[in-house]
């Protein structure tokens, strides 16, 4: 059942009048700030960033009704060494970012997964600010090194068709920044990259922890070190690009024993302590173009799929499933859109301990579209819809409605 459309209905009226009026004004407000950015990179320094700003509000099912207003701000700096007159291939990037406001997630429909990526995070991690910083060396054209705190989601956003980050393309975590259990959504660590062809390699050595605890700068690997090790492949099926990704993970740090969960209704028992040591994961990612743009390379629209797998304890998530078609609009090139669906598959163990403690847990589905349009430059405007299969037992199906706008420069 539908209730409350008047505001989301008022919300769209609004945004949609905006991008209407937007060619108008876009070019002669934006003008300056594209003037002062290339000034900057002559010399060196790369400035940009944006805001994006969320209208999302539950539509059917359990939770609190309305439409929750939201956004974020990113300021994004890169330095480049060569044009500095340091060395060449050295370079540093920053990005802050900010969020305000209030988001979808937080309507209590039964949904374990946000629904809102960008307003998720740094928002989950008890802070509304967040700053990382890298310093990177690159070897040529074959091999990069790259050391400090990663922004996850800035590394997802880079992948082909799906995309990433929630900023610009699908909303919903489960396939924003598909959760893997393995990697935090922040880390502090290293990252290494091999372009050869026809495969690139990329190791990644990190702490386990989420590192927006500030412990996890001060003390980095105190509780254990994470590997990952990951080739993507380059196809040309049937004369168009395809990519096929393996990754494997192995992680040094222990978690909560998902077999001792009774233990813990004894009398004797205590407060749940890390037992299990080490976990495994590993993933099979494909997208495959079936439509290049012959005047826009690298841009077209195709399908994507991944599946995973962990030992499942003590990693809460035992296996996914992700399938979808997205990508850039014929005519439109800088327009994106897809639909998407994904399957997260709880530890079994995990659901057994929970019901030692009268819970319980259902797998979680979703299924999204969204359109993502460039209405002027800079400016970009665009729907979501979400369908919801919630985690929490006896919760009933959600839909989620929402636009989104971001200005960028």
């Amino acid at each position: 059942m539908f209730t409350e459309p008047a505001p989301m209905l008022r919300s769209a009226t609004a945004l949609v009048a905006l991008a209407l009026a937007a060619p108008a004004f876009a070019d002669d407000w934006a003008q300056p700030v594209v003037d002062l950015q290339q000034s900057l990179a002559a010399v060196g320094i790369g400035l940009g960033g944006g805001v994006t700003g969320f209208g999302q509000g539950l539509a059917g099912g359990d939770g609190r009704y309305g439409v929750p207003f939201g956004g974020k701000a990113d300021v994004l700096l890169g330095l480049d060494g060569g044009k500095l007159g340091l060395w060449q291939g050295f370079g540093a990037s920053a990005h802050f970012e900010q969020t305000f406001g209030q988001s979808a997630n937080e309507q209590g429909a039964g949904a374990i997964l946000p629904v809102d990526t960008a307003l998720a995070f740094p928002t989950l991690g008890g802070t509304t600010t967040d700053l990382s910083v890298i310093v990177t060396q690159k070897f040529g054209e074959v091999v990069s090194v790259s050391l400090g705190k990663f922004n996850m989601l800035d590394v997802i956003g880079r992948t082909p068709l799906i995309g990433g980050g929630g900023e610009t393309t699908f909303w919903n975590i489960g396939l924003a920044a598909p959760v893997s259990g393995v990697t935090p959504p922040y880390i502090v660590g290293g990252i290494a990259t091999l372009n050869t062809a026809p495969a690139s390699f990329t190791l990644m050595v990190y702490d386990p922890r989420n590192a927006q605890d500030s412990d996890v700068i001060a003390h980095p690997f105190a509780q254990g070190t994470t590997t990952s090790l990951s080739a993507k492949v380059q196809t040309a099926f049937f004369g168009l690009t395809g990519y096929q990704t393996f990754r494997g993970v192995v992680s040094t740090a222990a978690g909560f024993d998902f077999d001792e969960a009774p233990q813990l209704l004894l009398p004797s028992g205590s407060a749940a302590k890390l037992t299990k040591q080490g976990y495994l994961f590993g993933s099979y990612a494909v997208q495959q173009f079936l439509w290049a743009d012959p005047d826009n390379p690298g841009k077209g629209w195709g399908i994507f799929a991944q599946i995973s797998a962990s030992d499942a304890n003590p990693n809460p998530i035992g296996n996914t499933v992700i399938v979808g078609v997205g990508g850039a609009t014929p005519g439109r090139p800088d327009d994106r859109w897809g639909v998407a669906w994904c399957d997260y598959l709880w530890s079994g163990r995990l659901r057994n301990g929970l019901v030692a403690f009268g819970g319980g847990l259902n797998d979680e589905r979703v299924l999204e579209a969204y359109y993502d349009a460039a209405v002027a430059p800079h400016i970009r405007l665009g729907p979501d819809a979400q369908v919801v299969w919630p985690g929490t037992p006896a919760a009933s199906t959600a839909l989620f409605l929402g636009v989104r706008g971001r200005v960028a420069f």
